[in-house]
């Protein structure tokens, strides 16, 4: 029993396939119980807009959260009605009923798009995850279903029709660059409890803390924002390149730059001059600045490592429809 499961584990958790309900019944029994509410998913995935409202009323007193604690359940929940779906449309392909295993596909597609409209960089990410996944899909699909010329082409289209794939820059230029400004304002006012919550963020509430026991009072607030957001300027006008290489070239060398900086704070405590005094307010709102934005963009290069390989592997399954529509124009369907 428990080899079986971890064949089932598995099985569901590896690469798209095709399957059928003889070989993993466990599987289809939990499939075709969810045919009810994947009816509904089928409907929304019908919208050309996505919405899903960034949670901040808080917990333990604490209202609102910070903008790096906020709350999206969608960007949990709708990967796993993706998952669902896309499973179904591998159970369909395997039995034979392609119309129904295509129709589940297209959904997958344009669900991982509509939560690409996210404001954050979290949307951006989950989105890319569900579409390089859903390439595979498609690919098992193409080789398994075969399809002729005119169903080649209906694919493409419909593809090419899909919502734009999520802009990294988009989500960095306002939510993420949001969440700069709102995490020094934590740190500025002091909450405790609010503090807290920036460790969704590792080392953020450690820098809290120690801004409000020895720097606080010499830190220019107005400096430490505006710095930040050239920051911002200069992360979104790198991701904003055309040239995939410059844009992770450009990334890295921002960070870099940041992690140094920040770097030169991590002794700087309550034992030594820098936090005595010794340092000017300048210099210590410039650490401040470098702290934060490393903190929140210290992720960047894999989610344009992410985007990159997205739009690399949809560039070649569009090619793969392409030349699946031509070969088949040259004979018979």
């Amino acid at each position: 029993a428990k080899q079986r499961l971890y064949l089932v584990l598995e099985f569901i958790q590896g690469d798209p396939r095709p399957w059928k309900r003889s070989e993993f019944p466990e599987v289809a029994k939990v499939v075709d119980g969810d045919d009810e509410p994947l009816r509904i998913v089928l409907a929304a995935a019908g919208r050309d807009q996505f919405y899903s409202p960034v949670i901040t009323r808080g917990v333990d007193e604490v209202d609102p959260l910070p903008l790096v604690a906020a709350m999206d359940p969608m960007t949990t929940q709708l990967p796993y009605l993706v998952h669902s779906l896309r499973l179904r449309a591998m159970l369909n392909l395997g039995e034979g009923n392609h119309e129904a295993a295509w129709e589940d596909l297209l959904a997958c597609f344009k669900l991982a798009r509509l939560l690409g409209m996210g404001m954050s960089k979290i949307h951006a990410q989950r989105s890319y995850m569900l579409e390089e996944r859903n390439c595979a899909a498609m690919e098992a699909y193409i080789r398994t279903a075969n399809p002729s010329l005119s169903q080649a082409k209906d694919y493409l289209r419909a593809l090419q029709s899909l919502p734009s794939l999520a802009r990294l820059s988009e989500k960095v230029d306002l939510f993420e660059r949001c969440a700069y400004l709102d995490a020094l304002l934590v740190i500025r006012t002091n909450q405790e409890g609010a503090i807290a919550y920036l460790d969704c963020e590792p080392g953020l509430a450690a820098t809290g803390k120690m801004v409000n026991l020895f720097w606080k009072d010499v830190i220019n607030w107005n400096e430490t924002l505006r710095i930040g957001n050239r920051y911002y300027d200069r992360l979104v006008k790198s991701l904003e390149k055309p040239d995939a290489a410059q844009r992770r070239e450009e990334a890295t060398v921002l960070q870099q730059k940041l992690k140094s900086l920040a770097e030169k704070a991590i002794g700087i405590r309550g034992t030594d001059d820098t936090a005595k005094g010794g340092a000017t307010t300048g210099s210590k709102s410039k650490l401040l600045a470098a702290i934060v934005a490393a903190n929140l963009m210290s992720d960047i290069d894999k989610c344009l490592a992410s985007e990159a390989r997205v739009k690399q592997r949809f560039a070649k399954l569009e090619m793969t429809l392409t030349l699946a529509a031509n070969r088949k124009g040259f004979g018979e369907e």
